[in-house]
Order: structure tokens, then sequence, then C-alpha cells
């Protein structure tokens, strides 16, 4: 995954589909151990969803 001039990134259509990321859902990173991790945010309990 390639990252833009702008710091954008596309989501790949499995994980988009996995994770239910439709136009206008949230998303955030996350920095772990590991990298970063990408969770949708769950907009109706304000926190983010098991990804």
């Amino acid at each position: 995954m390639r990252v833009t001039e702008k710091g954008q990134v596309t989501i790949p259509k499995e994980i988009r589909d996995r994770l239910g990321i439709v136009p206008g859902s949230e998303v955030d990173f996350v920095a772990s151990s590991k990298g970063a991790l990408l969770v949708r945010v769950d907009a109706a309990a304000g926190r983010t969803g098991d990804p």
C-alpha cells in the first residue's frame, strides 16, 4: 500500500468489506508495537469496533 503526497491510502476492498467500511465511515489508525492498526469507529457508541 502506498501513501500519497497528501498522506492518503486506499483501503483494499476485501478489508473494507470485512470491516463494514462504506463511504462516509469513520476509521482511525492506532499505533501498536507491531505497527499501525486500522479500526472502524462505531459512531453509535463513539468508540472503535472490533477489527
